[in-house]
C-alpha cells in the first residue's frame, strides 16, 4: 500500500508544485507591470512636484534676505548704542538707558 501512496503522492506533487510555480511567476510579473505603471504616473507629477519645490525655494530666498536686513538692522543699533552715534541722541552706551535699546530692538 504504502508504495501506491507514494506514486499517487508524487502525482500529485509534481503538478501542484507546477501550479504554485506558475502562479508565483505570473505574480511576480502581474507586480512589475504594476510598479511600472506606479512609475509612470509618478513621473508625470513630477513637473508639478518641481514647481512646488522651486515656489519653496524662492520663499526660503525671501525669508534669508529678510532676516540678513533684520540682522543688520540690530548690528547697526547695537553699534550706534555702543559708540554713542549723534544719529541717535548722541549718548554714549554708559548714559543710554537699558529700555531705550530695547525699544530700538523691537
Amino acid at each position: 500500500m504504502t508504495p501506491t501512496l507514494f506514486l499517487l503522492s508524487n502525482d500529485i506533487l509534481l503538478p501542484i508544485v507546477a501550479i504554485i510555480a506558475v502562479f508565483g511567476v505570473g505574480g511576480f510579473i502581474v507586480l512589475k507591470i504594476i510598479q511600472l505603471i506606479r512609475d509612470a504616473i509618478l513621473s508625470r507629477r513630477a513637473p508639478a512636484q518641481s514647481d512646488a519645490v522651486i515656489r519653496k525655494l524662492q520663499e526660503f530666498e525671501q525669508r534669508h534676505e529678510q532676516l540678513v536686513k533684520r540682522v543688520q538692522n540690530l548690528e547697526t543699533i547695537i553699534v550706534d548704542a555702543d559708540l554713542g552715534n549723534p544719529d541717535t541722541g548722541g549718548q554714549s552706551r554708559d548714559e543710554s538707558d537699558d529700555r531705550t535699546l530695547k525699544n530700538k530692538l523691537l
